[in-house]
This record gives C-alpha cells, sequence and structure tokens, in this order.
C-alpha cells in the first residue's frame, strides 16, 4: 500500500473514531481495532533533563493512562526499569525503580485507569550506585516500562507496534532521562527542498516553514521531516512518528531514526552560517535534501 493510500484511510479512521459521542470510549475502540493487549498512554509529560547545572533540581514528572479492554482494570502492575547509560561506555544496572499497584492508581480525565509519576534525578543517581559528580553531558538513565496484566501477560515496548508508540496512540513505555545543559530550540524555521525522490517533483524547489517542537530533555522534533515533499509526490501529508534530534550543551545528534509507517531513515547534515543543510532518506525509498535556516545563525555545532 503505497502512502498516499495509508493517507486517505487514515483521514477516514480519524472521521469515524472522533465522531463517536462518547469520548471515554473512545481509545478503547482505537486500541480493540488495532491489537488485543494493553500499552501505557502519555496524558502529559514534563522536561526529563538532568540538568547539570541544577542536579538536586531536576525531576521528570509525567501523566499515564492504562488501555486495555476493560479501561484499565486489567493492569496489575506497572513497572519502570532504569539503566545508567555513560557518554564513555560505562554502564550500571538495569535496577527496578519503581512499582506501581492499583492501590496507587488514579482515574483520569478519560475515565481510565492511570498513575502520576514523579523521579528526582538525585533518587535515581543514588540507586544506581553513583553520586552527582559521576554524571557527565551525553550520560542517559534509560527507563524501560512495561505493563503486567491480572493474566501475567507483559507489555512492552519490545512488543508493541510502531503505530502504538506512534503520535496517535502516545505509546509511552521506554524514555530517558539525559544529562546535560538547558536547551531551547523551539521556534518556527524556514526551509527549501530539492533533490526530491519523486517523478512528480518538476526541480522547483518546495519551499514554507516548519515547526521544530521541543520533547522535553533537550529532545525535539520537526512537525514535518519530509519538509513539504509530500506535497508533490503524494499531494499532501507530513512525516512523522519517532524521528527526533538532541541538543546537547549546544551540540545537535539525530537520536531517533523511525517514522510513524516503521519506514527507517538516514541522515547526512551540516552548517554554513545560518543553514542546516540535512539530507535525508528513508528505506522506503523516499529521499530529498532540505536546507533549513536560522535568523542569526545557527545555534549549535554538530556531533
Amino acid at each position: 500500500m503505497n502512502k498516499l493510500k495509508i493517507f486517505i484511510f487514515s483521514g477516514v479512521l480519524g472521521c469515524l473514531l472522533f465522531s463517536c459521542a462518547d469520548e471515554s470510549l473512545s481509545p478503547i475502540i482505537t486500541f480493540d481495532q488495532a491489537e488485543k493487549g494493553a500499552y501505557v498512554r502519555l496524558i502529559e509529560r514534563g522536561d526529563a533533563l538532568v540538568n547539570l547545572f541544577d542536579i538536586p533540581g531536576s525531576v521528570f514528572n509525567y501523566s499515564v493512562e492504562f488501555i486495555d479492554l476493560e479501561d484499565g482494570d486489567l493492569v496489575a502492575e506497572y513497572n519502570l526499569d532504569v539503566t545508567y547509560q555513560g557518554a564513555d561506555g560505562s554502564t550500571a544496572g538495569p535496577v527496578r525503580y519503581k512499582s506501581f499497584s492499583p492501590s496507587e492508581f488514579k482515574t483520569t480525565e478519560a475515565g481510565l485507569k492511570g498513575v502520576d509519576v514523579s523521579i528526582p534525578a538525585t533518587e535515581i543517581i543514588s540507586l544506581l550506585g553513583l553520586s552527582e559528580a559521576d554524571v557527565m553531558p551525553g550520560d542517559n538513565f534509560a527507563f524501560d516500562g512495561s505493563i503486567v496484566l491480572t493474566t501475567g501477560a507483559v507489555f512492552g515496548a519490545e512488543n508493541s507496534s510502531a503505530t502504538v508508540r506512534g503520535a496517535a496512540f502516545r505509546g509511552f513505555f521506554d524514555f530517558g532521562m539525559p544529562a546535560g545543559c538547558p536547551s531551547d530550540l523551539a521556534q518556527t524555521v524556514s526551509f527549501v527542498t530539492t533533490d526530491i525522490w519523486c517523478g512528480a517533483w518538476d526541480g522547483n524547489p518546495v519551499t514554507g516553514t516548519v515547526d521544530i517542537v521541543a520533547q522535553g530533555a533537550g529532545v525535539y522534533q520537526f512537525s514535518d521531516w519530509a519538509f513539504g515533499s509530500y506535497g508533490p509526490c503524494y499531494g499532501g501529508g507530513t512525516a512523522g512518528g519517532d524521528l527526533t534530534f538532541q541538543e546537547v550543551c549546544e551540540e545537535v545528534s539525530f537520536t531517533g531514526f523511525t517514522d510513524s509507517f516503521g519506514d527507517t531513515w538516514t541522515f547526512e547534515s551540516s552548517i554554513d552560517g545560518n543553514d542546516w543543510t540535512i539530507k535525508w532518506e528513508n528505506t522506503y525509498g523516499e529521499a530529498a535534501t532540505s536546507v533549513i535556516t536560522f535568523e542569526g545563525g545557527v545555534p549549535f555545532t554538530l556531533k
């Protein structure tokens, strides 16, 4: 199935889902049509950065709800394991950080069971046998989340699809608390895209603007990773999913490489003055070169 057909199907499916009269039932209907099982859905989140200028004040807060066939009542445990990943290759863990039981669950606005989580950086540093002085820029505290149902079935990122983990379903199993400096790259920038893969491109560059959207902890997504190229090729649409880049103390690197269709992307990029040039392609066969312009100069270097 080509992506144009997928866009059309997704639009029709979206109309059906959001026309449901009872909003509390819509996630169950969506999930039930997609897969029998359960997953953790993100409601809201704060900044996950372990700020090296203020480690004691670094706390990651987030809220989730559990999606299953019984409004979350089938969830017996929500577990979080954490591993320290040093920028120098050193590791510690994994260790169990926390296990939440039904007595700790709340009822969300959607009528589902869920939980509010607060993770102080000092707590996980101590749990892993480290000191604050051990934590350096580029280090990461990687969390592996999972839920256990009353049947004993376990669900995590490993047995959840890219669709569940994508933007529409907001699946939230695994996440990181990277160590670094505060970052503020969120803004709207202009782009020019050329060398587009499809035959509909007639040599005229595609121009427009794209939003850099903060995900927390110095992690960012573009609002359209295809930078307008889906217009001439498919008649519209944007590229998203788990595609991300991260700034660590004014150094940027790409950190997420799978789009919402499950295709893997690769990037080559360079900086010249005000321009960040990204040459991208993916395993579906799409490719282009996009030049993103920052007024006043690109505020980072590439790692």
